[in-house]
């Protein structure tokens, strides 16, 4: 009977009889922490409740990391729904910005409310903290994500103002990013803050 799954997507879409939407007080039971591929989840959570369909309105300033510095909150700067881990489902990346910005990219069939971040945030490694990079623009290319960035050039002696221009290219391979190349363009001059 169809019944039976229709009632279960009213109920985790949040719907009442009247077709309004109420607020979800509690996660869903499928937004546990543990790592369910999207075979794992109810029937009824695919249509309305994963993070696919939320995508860039998500409200993702609770679901980032927070910044090291706890007298900083982080700032959203750009969100990018896009097929990275290959399963057909747009997965959202998100570049967020503390003292510099990364990019976390959060799996497109996990629920909504509580979504599932992939592997560790990009522009995470010693080379890319070193440069303290501050994403200008963030796309997915054939699975390959591209973050383009201002730096600071390795070595310099001031760390007043960002003066490279980086380029930085991604690809999920398992369950694990991998860094696949890096362009660095020096521009010889303190480019715009951002």
């Amino acid at each position: 009977m169809r019944f039976v799954p229709f009632v279960a997507l009213m109920l985790v879409a949040g719907c009442t009889s009247g077709g309004e939407r109420t607020p979800s007080a509690s996660p869903s039971a499928a937004a546990s922490a543990s790592a369910s591929t999207s075979a794992d989840l109810p029937e009824a959570e695919a249509p309305g409740g994963n993070l696919a369909s939320a995508g860039k309105d998500a409200d993702w300033d609770t679901f980032v990391l927070p910044c090291e510095d706890k007298t900083q909150e982080p700032t959203v700067q750009q969100v990018v729904t896009a097929d990275v881990t290959g399963d057909g489902i747009a997965d959202a990346l998100v570049a967020r910005a503390c003292d510099s910005s990364t990019v976390e990219v959060f799996d497109g069939s996990s629920p909504a409310q509580r979504p599932w971040r992939i592997d560790q945030p990009l522009l995470s490694s010693p080379t890319a903290e070193l440069r303290r990079p501050w994403v200008t623009g963030l796309e997915v290319t054939s699975g390959e994500i591209i973050i383009k960035a201002d730096g600071h050039a390795v070595g310099a002696d001031s760390k007043a103002c960002r003066k490279d221009r980086l380029v930085f290219a991604f690809k999920l391979v398992g369950t694990d990013f991998t860094q696949l190349r890096l362009e660095n363009t020096p521009t010889g001059s303190c480019l715009p803050a951002g």
